[in-house]
């Protein structure tokens, strides 16, 4: 099959399917044929591999780890060894007589039907081979192409992203090979940072091999996409090139320092090369392109294109942290340590400046200080709002009622403040557990129980708010808020005073590790289903070889699969409403179980003794406790020993009334996708999902829109609704606001906005939390360990935790418990000594350090640190990124202060 005739991805694969294009098109591509995959499968069947290249390509396991090395070993030995049948050795000869025509040397390269897409590219996974100089070097080099879909690091891949080995062929794109003066790639944008108006141009002497390969450090160009000039120029150390050997195959071969000074292309080169890269992209519908091109002889060649994958959004300009209002301190702390990301519009809107600022208002009017009207906007500010679409908390409170009171004002505030006080204690943790919880629970079950299908336009709208008011006045109304301030109360008693009277010797951390709670309760769980499916071999044999995204196919087909399914099934309708952030445009856990698939893949690999850790943990506890008996003295020991004992009574409280926060989302967005759908029916939106994209007036306008057009008879709708009934202004501005909220992801909010407030203790300046490479933050978890650091900024990066590493992560929500058994530390920018993540740590044992600010932009990822979870810093091994200006988080305030 020659290049330019036309195919689909499934019979020439990815990059036989670009070059074709690009040849259809009058690009100046090399002279090429392709083997499509039809010679592949032919093979494979007359020599019988097509059934067993998939048996054979299972995985090892091995001392806790998964290896393809053998698979790929077996496979590489049924490729060279089978016959090739006459005919088909008769084509793979007219193929490359028709390329070489007997003189040129001619490049084999693999064209898999699995790469060169939009969301993965594979680069790299499979071979090409250059340089073929005779007719027995190029059968061999098609076979070890066919063979390269199935080596160790391709199997690998694809295990990691789920793709079906079954599904795998290749196609061959025989290629005459460009006898390169200099090559490289263009990317026509930035790769790094999503900018459109540049484009990148990497390039060196020599064929193109050591540059995609890795290499050779080439000469980096950032040209001005418009006027193609290069805005910037590196020229790399380009000490060696790839060239052609005399008997086949390629070698490197040294470049003279002289060389090496000089630009390896011209400017008119680069002209030329940005204008043709330009003219591909457009070709490709405006999908950013990846380019690999050659100069020889001055004539510039085409070699591939393929979108690049994973291109960040176009990066915001000219971004300011500015507070909402004249006079305003914003912190991100406490509710907001769950909301880590940009936040939806509707979330923004609905949930934070309305549902949550009424909730807000009626605790402060219970508290006898306010009035209500004095509590919302705009007499008051919002108590959660946004900067650049984070979330942020606003320090203080709104003004106070001002009507005339009888009594001395300190009397009565020494009195309002001890009775304060006493109901804190006897009613908090009665109220929300008897009344404020079963009170949420009930609204969600009544919510539940409705089928959004079956239900009208303005049920929806109303159980959409009605799930957003339950779900804040759980938070704030005896619910979370009340366990919240008697776990940091009392923690915050024990702290005090061991600061007062430990000499240093103790935390807070040492005494309330391994308390009982969900999160713990829940890797428990987790912990049974991988151990369900361990009891049963070939249930074992058969996950363990397959990817974490066909576990749960494989548990409901595999006959000894019944005991693991049910328990998983346990596990989700008991667990699956946690959420990786409160934002409800996010989906549970249950809705979307990839990563806690992945998660139980992992205790599978590496099993977690939960015992073993717990039984660490209570032997370094007696040892604390035995420390501090002989520390403290007479009253000291009595006064140690209350508040012990009270702290170790609340504190688990906190993850406990946290279990359930976002519950409601689970009603919610069913409720939401069902009106979004309808939504997308009469043109007010392009997808269901963007509904969470508009703001609470816009929605209220789309809803009143499609209740008028429901009470119209049929016969009248067009007469009334010429244009349709929709509002498709709205379906362009979710976009764009979907659109910002992804470019918003890859900046970094301050945590203080615009700095700490006066009265806070940082209010002379803010304070350093560096020390040459030594990062502070608050101890949260007792402990030392130093190990390779795993960056981890989002739940799509859950699949690269690597076992035995110290997690770093922006903050960690419910979601988030299941990377910890994987962990020996944590650290995190955001939280303190009642985050999430320091309650999970002292559960399982590790080292933790939280609220260093930066750190997810200051550690690298496999650097090695040191968490010393006694004294709250963390040692980094190679140096540290340098910082930019920022303030560390001020010290939460006593949750009983607004």
């Amino acid at each position: 099959m020659r290049l330019g005739e036309p195919a689909t991805i499934g019979q020439v694969g990815g990059k036989g399917h670009s070059l074709s294009r690009l040849v259809g098109e009058g690009f100046a591509v090399p002279h090429a044929r392709i083997l499509p995959t039809a010679v592949y499968r032919r093979f494979v069947r007359d020599t019988g591999m097509d059934r067993s290249v998939v048996d054979a390509a299972r995985p090892e396991f091995a001392q806790g780890m998964l290896s393809f090395d053998a698979a790929a070993g077996r496979i590489r030995e049924m490729f060279d060894s089978a016959s090739l049948a006459s005919d088909l050795f008769d084509g793979l000869r007219d193929t490359y007589a028709d390329v070489a025509a007997d003189v040129t040397p001619v490049a084999v390269r693999s064209s898999a039907t699995t790469e060169d897409l939009p969301d993965f590219s594979f680069a790299g996974q499979q071979e090409s081979y250059l340089n073929i100089l005779d007719l027995e070097a190029f059968v061999a080099a098609v076979r070890r192409c066919w063979a390269s879909a199935w080596s160790a690091r391709a199997l690998a891949y694809r295990h990691r992203l789920g793709v079906d080995n079954a599904n795998v062929a290749v196609a061959v794109v025989v290629q005459r090979m460009v006898d390169a003066d200099v090559s490289g790639v263009v990317f026509t944008a930035n790769p790094a940072t999503g900018a459109r108006g540049e484009m990148i141009v990497n390039a060196g002497y020599g064929l193109g091999e050591g540059i995609v390969g890795g290499t050779v450090g080439p000469d980096e160009f950032v040209l001005d996409r418009e006027s193609l000039a290069a805005r910037d120029t590196h020229l790399g150390d380009k000490a060696h090139m790839v060239v052609g050997a005399d008997d086949g195959g390629t070698r490197p071969v040294d470049v003279g320092a002289k060389q090496r000074r000089l630009a390896s292309v011209s400017p008119d080169q680069l002209t030329e090369l940005g204008r043709e890269a330009r003219a591909i992209e457009q070709h490709f519908d405006g999908i950013p392109q990846d380019i690999e091109w050659a100069f020889a002889s001055g004539k510039l060649w085409i070699l591939q294109s393929r979108p690049i994958t994973n291109l960040p959004p176009e990066p915001l300009v000219d971004v300011r942290w500015d507070p909402p209002e004249p006079g305003a301190y914003l912190q991100r702390s406490q509710w907001v340590e769950h909301v880590p990301e940009p936040v939806s519009t509707l979330f923004e809107d609905l949930h934070m400046k309305r549902s949550l600022q009424e909730a807000w208002g009626r605790n402060l009017v219970r508290r006898g200080n306010h009035d209500y009207e004095d509590t919302q906007p705009p007499a008051s500010f919002h108590l959660t709002t946004t900067v650049n679409g984070f979330a942020y908390r606003q320090v203080g409170e709104p003004p106070r009622r001002g009507r005339p009171l009888a009594g001395s004002p300190a009397r009565r505030s020494r009195l309002a403040a001890r009775l304060r006080t006493l109901r804190m204690y006897l009613t908090f943790v009665p109220r929300w557990r008897f009344v404020a919880l079963p009170r949420y629970r009930r609204e969600i079950h009544t919510w539940h129980a409705v089928d959004p299908k079956a239900t009208t336009v303005e049920q929806l709208w109303t159980g959409i708010r009605a799930m957003s008011k339950a779900d804040a006045r759980y938070w704030y109304n005896d619910g979370v808020w009340n366990a919240f301030a008697l776990s940091r109360g009392t923690e915050h008693q024990l702290h005090q005073f061991l600061e007062q009277h430990g000499d240093g010797q103790f935390t807070s951390g040492q005494f309330l590790s391994g308390l009982a709670s969900p999160a713990l309760d829940a890797q428990t769980k987790l912990a049974a289903v991988a151990e369900a499916i361990r009891d049963r071999e070939t249930l074992f044999d058969a996950v363990i070889a397959a990817s974490p995204h066909r576990l749960r196919e494989i548990l409901d087909s595999h006959p000894d699969g019944g005991l693991a399914r049910a328990a998983m099934d346990g596990y989700f309708a008991e667990y699956g409403h946690q959420v990786f952030t409160l934002d409800f445009v996010e989906p549970s856990e249950a809705e979307s179980p990839l990563n806690t698939l992945r998660s139980l893949h992992a205790l599978l690999v590496s099993p977690y003794d939960g015992s073993a850790a717990r039984r660490q943990i209570r032997r370094r506890q007696r040892d604390a406790l035995r420390a501090a008996s002989q520390h403290f003295r007479g009253k000291l020991r009595w006064r140690f020993r209350w508040r012990l004992w009270i702290a170790r009574r609340y504190y688990p409280n906190r993850e406990r009334a946290m279990f359930d926060l976002g519950r409601a989302w689970t009603v919610l967005r069913p409720l939401a996708r069902e009106l979004g759908r309808r939504l997308v029916e009469v043109g007010t939106l392009h997808q269901p999902g963007d509904i969470f994209f508009l703001t609470t007036g816009e929605l209220g306008r789309a809803v009143r829109s499609l209740v008028a057009l429901a009470r119209l008879p049929q016969s009248h709708r067009h007469a009334h609704y010429p244009d349709g009934p929709g509002l498709p202004e709205y379906a362009d501005v979710a976009f764009a606001r979907r659109e910002l909220r992804e470019a918003r992801k890859r900046l970094k909010p301050p945590a203080l906005i615009p700095g700490p407030p006066p009265w806070s203790p940082l209010s002379s300046g803010a304070e350093s939390n560096t020390s040459g490479s030594v990062l502070k933050g608050s101890a949260v978890s007792p402990g030392q360990v130093t190990g390779e650091a795993c960056v981890i900024l989002s739940p799509s990066d859950f699949d690269r935790m690597r076992p035995g590493t110290i997690l770093v992560c922006p903050t960690t929500t419910p979601a988030w418990t299941q990377l910890f058994p994987q962990a020996i530390g944590l650290v995190t920018d955001i939280g303190g000594i009642l985050a999430h993540g320091s309650i999970v740590a002292r559960e399982y044992g590790i080292p933790a350090v939280l609220g260093l600010v930066d750190a997810t932009e200051r550690i690298l990822d496999g650097q090695t640190l040191t968490v010393d979870g006694d004294s709250g810093s963390v040692t980094v091994g190679a140096g540290l990124v340098p910082a930019r200006a920022t303030a560390r988080v001020a010290p939460t305030e006593h949750p009983s202060s607004v």
